[in-house]
């Protein structure tokens, strides 16, 4: 084997060894190991039978004129660029459904993750947000 090619097999090894992590599983901020929780995303027609079903929140994470150009009924706007800083107006909802919509599914993604890396136990994603919303005909206000 050549200089150059036992080189490369060491890099690769330790690339390797690199990617592997540690076996030792991640904690929380109390100590206690920290569970990996799957995070939920629905479509529109789940979020439909959802209201239909009863009382939900569900927060719009967009901006306030993104929000006033239409949202679906009932949703409350709280931008996402403000939720850190307003994550206490949610504190009611930590323990239960949290349903989450923006314009195309993204934003309310990233705000999904902040909620959770909070503690929130359920944010749900609206995947096609908006967007989805309005295409499958349902009304918006």
């Amino acid at each position: 084997m050549t200089t150059q090619a036992r080189r490369f097999a060491l890099l690769a090894a330790l690339s390797l060894a690199a990617c592997g992590g540690s076996s030792t599983p991640a904690s929380s901020a109390g100590g206690a190991p920290a569970a990996a929780k799957k995070l939920v995303e629905i479509d529109v027609a789940a979020l439909k039978s959802a209201r239909e079903a009863g009382p939900i929140t569900l927060i719009d994470v967009r901006t306030p004129e993104e929000f006033a150009s239409g949202h679906v009924p009932g949703a409350v706007n709280l931008p996402v660029d403000d939720l850190q800083a307003r994550m206490g107006e949610l504190a009611a909802h930590k323990t239960g459904d949290l349903y989450l919509i923006c314009r195309s599914g993204a934003r309310s993604g990233r705000a999904q993750g902040m909620l959770a890396s909070a503690g929130y136990a359920n944010p749900i994603n609206i995947a096609g947000g908006t967007l989805a919303w309005k295409s499958a005909g349902y009304p918006v206000e």
